[in-house]
């Protein structure tokens, strides 16, 4: 069986005085993901100490659960706030992604690496 799956990793760079606003806008966007989008195995954000960094880790089914996120009302309504407050500065994407989402994820100059070995339980 072909391996699918998508883990995405994500650092963004929180503007300064926008900590508690980043916050309860990403509490609400994993709200919304959990509720509507059940091809999205893992979303979890990770802050550093001075919550000036947040790392995002994200695994989705496949390619067309990556396009369902995309499409879904927490990434139409929530992300444009995210990005009002922060900036993403890195973005690496681990599995194989479709030929169209790999269209989409270069203008987010994205460093994709695709999976040659190992398993996942």
């Amino acid at each position: 069986m072909e391996h699918t799956q998508l883990h995405f990793r994500a650092e963004f760079t929180i503007e300064e005085g926008k900590k508690d606003e980043y916050k309860k806008l990403i509490q609400e966007m994993s709200r919304m993901v959990e509720a509507n989008e059940p091809d999205t195995i893992n979303y979890q954000f990770y802050l550093n100490d001075d919550e000036t960094k947040c790392m995002v880790h994200e695994t989705y089914v496949n390619s067309e659960a990556v396009f369902a996120h995309n499409n879904g009302v927490a990434s139409q309504t929530l992300l444009p706030k995210i990005f009002s407050v922060s900036k993403i500065s890195r973005f690496d994407v681990y599995g194989n992604p479709s030929e169209e989402l790999q269209k989409i994820l270069k203008s987010f100059s994205t460093q994709t690496f695709n999976l040659f070995t190992g398993f996942s339980r």
